[in-house]
């Protein structure tokens, strides 16, 4: 029965790379976005702006995506006890077959997907379980070798009715190769960050911080965290890029009940000395945060925060050296549900994707046009309005006009805006600013060098700016994925 079924969906998806055969693809560059409620992965072509391949995934509700090698790509379908390899060169070559996607088979649902191109290790952490899989291939996407890290399972997080930890109710955070064949496991349902080697012998973490109680347990002495301060679960972490001592930084997402904030979100500063975590310094940002970015010399923590309809840009001084503390140095307004920022080293620009709002915040950082990041207190930010359809309310009003031909399809729960962003990684102004309206399944670009045209919200928004991936596929939720910039018809490059 499952190769009959497997037959039918090959037929279908047979039929739709022919309808799409006679779209021009001029590129190898490729942005993967996963339909999340269609279980399939839509691949365009940025510089084109058309669709290259749609490929159906092996697992169920495909979410992040993460590039292994030039070849390899993974699939983090979590309603499924596997992970998905999807071969790149096939999409770019547009002979995308049953062989063009396969799976690995895991003792958990995975979560999201980290890699360590330095040992060529790919790290899958846990939906269902806050376990991790260390995937040790003799070739990207090979699973010859697999090794199962557990964690036990703590009492938060396990509750669909109460959102304890900011950011859904999965049992891990993102997961990161972090350094020397170390990497690190966010336990959501514990509230800690464990550090682990590929050359241990056992499973047991190396270190692990307990973020619950970083005052009396660890010992931290930060005029930050009260004595009853029980800090919430970590989202992710990012390594600073400046040139000295291996400094991270933590999303500490906070954790609500409705629209209560039981605990506000912060940021984590902490090292990595030897095979230990040591903690540096807590800032608070109030509200729930989701991920964080840092500007390329290091200097400023980007983080976004949402509480009450309202979002908030958190600007930190990282400290000059790893042992300093953060600082606050502004806050600026944004859209609710600010989640992601991206930074833009070429234009110096912080954009800010706000999840439940219809309109990007974009930061520049150079008022004076000078090339360099001023001081933020003179950061401007700008409106720049996506596409979306028309919404109602429950009484039949309109209660958003939109700005594209057609009704929204926006389904309870859904995002407005997805997780995946980028600038061209091939014109080296970085012209353009790439993104998904996730809920409205469609793929856009912003131009950086004429913000006027979608400063609107009423106008229509301009067609050559977008790719309607609903009217020509049906119901779509673009809601994650990755991006691979090469020149045209150039070798296959690196995904953001």
């Amino acid at each position: 029965m499952k190769r009959e079924i497997w037959g039918y969906k090959l037929v279908a998806l047979s039929a739709l790379i022919l309808s799409l055969s006679n779209v021009a693809t001029a590129s190898d560059s490729v942005a993967y976005y996963s339909d999340n409620q269609n279980d399939r992965v839509l691949a365009f072509d940025p510089v084109e702006m058309s669709i290259k391949a749609v490929v159906l995934t092996k697992g169920s509700q495909p979410y992040p995506i993460g590039k292994a090698s030039d070849k390899t790509s993974y699939v983090t379908t979590r309603n499924s006890f596997s992970i998905d390899v999807l071969n790149n060169f096939d999409v770019t070559a547009g002979e995308v077959n049953a062989r063009t996607v396969r799976k690995i088979e895991l003792n958990h649902s995975p979560r999201s997907f980290a890699y360590g191109p330095a040992r060529g290790i790919a790290v899958v952490a846990g939906n269902s379980e806050p376990w991790a899989t260390l995937l040790m291939p003799t070739n990207p996407g090979n699973s010859a070798v697999q090794r199962l890290f557990k964690e036990p399972k703590g009492p938060y997080n396990i509750d669909d009715s109460i959102d304890e930890n900011y950011g859904g109710n999965t049992s891990s955070g993102h997961p990161l190769c972090v350094q020397d064949g170390l990497f690190s496991l966010l336990n959501r349902t514990n509230r800690t960050i464990s550090l682990f080697s590929v050359n241990q012998k056992d499973k047991t973490p190396l270190d692990t911080l307990n973020l619950a109680n970083l005052k009396t347990e660890e010992g931290i002495d930060d005029p930050d965290i009260g004595l009853d301060s029980t800090l919430s679960s970590a989202h992710h972490i990012t390594r600073s890029p400046k040139e000295r001592e291996k400094v991270y930084f933590a999303s500490m997402e906070g954790s609500v009940n409705g629209s209560d904030v039981l605990e506000p979100g912060g940021v984590l500063k902490f090292l990595i000395v030897d095979e230990a975590l040591v903690v540096v310094d807590y800032q608070p940002t109030r509200g729930a945060v989701h991920h964080l970015d840092l500007t390329s010399d290091g200097e400023y923590v980007l983080q976004g925060t949402s509480e009450g309809g309202v979002g908030k840009l958190y600007v930190l001084n990282a400290g000059a050296d790893a042992y300093d503390p953060m600082s606050i140095e502004e806050i600026i307004d944004v859209g609710n549900g600010a989640g992601h920022v991206f930074f833009s080293e070429e234009r110096k620009l912080a954009i800010v994707t706000n999840h439940a709002d219809k309109f990007l915040s974009i930061i520049d950082m150079d008022v004076d046009d000078d090339g360099n990041t001023d001081t933020p207190d003179t950061w401007a930010s700008t409106e720049v309005w996506i596409p979306r359809g028309t919404t109602y309310t429950e009484t039949g009003d309109v209660d958003d006009p939109g700005n594209i031909s057609r009704d929204a399809t926006r389904a309870s729960g859904q995002k407005i805006q997805a997780h995946t962003a980028s600038v061209s990684g091939v014109d080296t102004q970085e012209q353009y600013y790439y993104g998904s309206a996730a809920a409205d399944g469609i793929f856009y670009r912003i131009d950086l060098e004429n913000l006027v045209k979608y400063a609107d919200p009423g106008e229509n928004f301009p067609a050559e700016d977008m790719l309607d991936a609903e009217a020509l596929l049906g119901d779509s939720y673009l809601i994650q994925g990755d991006y691979n910039w090469n020149k045209p018809s150039g070798a296959m490059g690196g995904m953001n």
